[in-house]
């Protein structure tokens, strides 16, 4: 039996809880007074301003990673766009490097030229993204290079202004959408002074 009773005071706690309405007190010309939540005005605001997915901002430098595959020695070497840095046997020429916007996802995107200088060497000219290396991949037996960020002073193309986005125009809470008036489009309601029209259950002929 006792345990029949805990079950019963628990039940009728959980009934309580469920049962129990959020409400905000609120000052009035007449004190402070409870209302339901729904019915607090919030303050609205507008939304983060990103850029869109196709803007890239323009940089001075390219970074890339290569690996030597004979030696396993990585070297980080960075490139000016405009200039060709050398490795070993290796050529790099840097003619773009873009990067992502900071409201977006990082990423950055090199214009390369490879060239291995050895006998029938491979040679690579192309992009080269960092969030995605197998887009742009220089095929060498001797050298794996990647693409690894973008620095310096920002050049050409230039990313525009952020937009401003429009802060939200709240309708008001005391409107009530659910019950359409009376004639408007999707009520049930015939217009005021319209007769309905006959059907065989109020007349008409059949």
């Amino acid at each position: 039996m006792k345990h029949f009773s805990r079950l019963a005071a628990l039940s009728s706690l959980l009934a309580v809880t469920v049962t129990v309405t959020v409400a905000v007190t609120v000052t009035g010309p007449g004190g402070l007074g409870m209302v339901p939540a729904a019915l607090a005005v919030g303050t609205p605001l507008a939304p983060p301003a990103v850029y869109g997915s196709g803007v890239w901002q323009g940089k001075g430098t390219a970074v890339v990673r290569v690996l030597d595959r004979l030696d396993a020695h990585v070297e980080v070497i960075s490139v000016p766009a405009g200039t060709t840095a050398h490795y070993k046997s290796l050529d790099i020429t840097a003619g773009r490097c873009l990067e992502r916007p900071k409201t977006l996802s990082p990423d950055a995107a090199g214009w390369l030229e490879l060239h291995d200088t050895h006998p029938d060497g491979a040679t690579f000219k192309g992009w080269m993204l960092a969030a995605e290396p197998g887009l742009g991949v220089f095929e060498s037996a001797v050298y794996d290079v990647r693409m690894v960020r973008c620095e310096g002073a920002d050049v050409a193309p230039m990313a525009p202004p952020l937009p401003t986005p429009a802060v939200p125009v709240l309708a008001p809470s005391g409107e009530d959408k659910s019950a359409p008036a009376q004639g408007a489009p999707g009520s049930d309601a015939p217009p005021a002074g319209d007769a309905p029209p006959a059907s065989p259950e109020s007349g008409g002929e059949y």
